[in-house]
This record gives structure tokens, C-alpha cells and sequence, in this order.
């Protein structure tokens, strides 16, 4: 048993690839969407801060005011005002929480998720030509890489949600 232990346990140098993973693909995802976002804006009429709001909202839906603010390191009284935005907008709903009645949590509205889409779709766009610009190997490298990757990440994700 200890023995099977052992050969599971990470180095601290693979540890340290998963950290320097991370750490790029957030650096990445950041300078990308910084560099798209002005177009973004112009193209869509759709500010960084409200997409991003909306995209954690697809991601989790039925979050709280606090965790949404949590999950976007901001402050619950500037996402309350963005979020009273979006409310007016018809791109988010308050609904009383399914499990306590006295909690409210937030959810995309239809307009909500056609906004996303409409972002997304445009992202991918960039992102098709983003990957037009690399060599056909290390596109493949890219995609497939990705694809191990998620699979991983989604396992990881299934097995912390229990």
C-alpha cells in the first residue's frame, strides 16, 4: 500500500510544470482577450467586465452575489451595481435559491446567454485565426495537447465536485 502511494506522488518538479502551466495559460488567455476586447466592445457593444460575468455565470449558474464577486476578485458592492446592470439589461435574472428560499442567486437570461454566444462566437473567430498564423504541427501539437489537457482538468473537476 505504501509502496503504491509512492509511485503515485507527484515530484516536486512535475508539480512545479503544473504551476507553470497554469500560470501561462492564464498569462495567455489574459493577453489575448486584452488585445481582442477593444474590437470586442466596438463589434458587440460588449464590455470585459460583462462578458465576464456572464461567461462565470454560465459556468456556474445559480451563484450568489458574494461568490460571484469571490470568483471575480472583486468587491460584493461593485458586482452588486454590475450586476443590477445586467438585471435591467435582461442578460441576468435573480431567482429565490432552489435549495433555500431565502437566498437569491443569479442566473443568465435568455438575452443573457444569446449575448454570450454572440461573444463567443466572435472569439472563436479570433482564436481560428490565431491558430491560422501557427505551423499545421504545432497546431495539431496545440489541439491535441488541449484536448489530453481538459480531459484531465474535467476528471479533476468531477472528482471535487463529489
Amino acid at each position: 500500500m505504501i509502496k503504491e502511494r509512492e509511485n503515485r506522488d507527484p515530484s516536486r518538479e512535475e508539480a512545479q510544470v503544473i504551476i507553470e502551466t497554469i500560470n501561462t495559460l492564464t498569462l495567455f488567455t489574459r493577453k489575448t482577450l486584452l488585445r481582442w476586447m477593444p474590437e470586442l466592445v466596438s463589434e458587440l457593444g460588449i464590455t470585459g467586465e460583462r462578458y465576464m460575468v456572464l461567461f462565470e455565470l454560465a459556468l456556474q449558474p445559480d451563484m450568489s452575489l458574494k461568490g460571484l464577486a469571490d470568483n471575480l476578485l472583486t468587491s460584493p458592492p461593485t458586482m452588486s451595481v454590475m450586476v443590477n446592470a445586467l438585471v435591467e439589461q435582461d442578460l441576468v435574472t435573480r431567482i429565490p435559491d432552489p435549495e433555500d428560499r431565502r437566498r437569491v442567486v443569479l442566473r443568465l437570461s435568455e438575452n443573457g446567454e444569446r449575448e454570450l454566444a454572440r461573444a463567443e462566437a466572435a472569439l472563436l473567430e479570433r482564436y481560428r485565426n490565431y491558430l491560422g498564423e501557427l505551423s499545421r504541427e504545432d497546431q495539431k501539437t496545440f489541439v491535441s495537447s488541449s484536448r489530453e489537457l481538459l480531459t484531465v482538468v474535467r476528471r479533476i473537476m468531477e472528482r471535487d465536485r463529489q
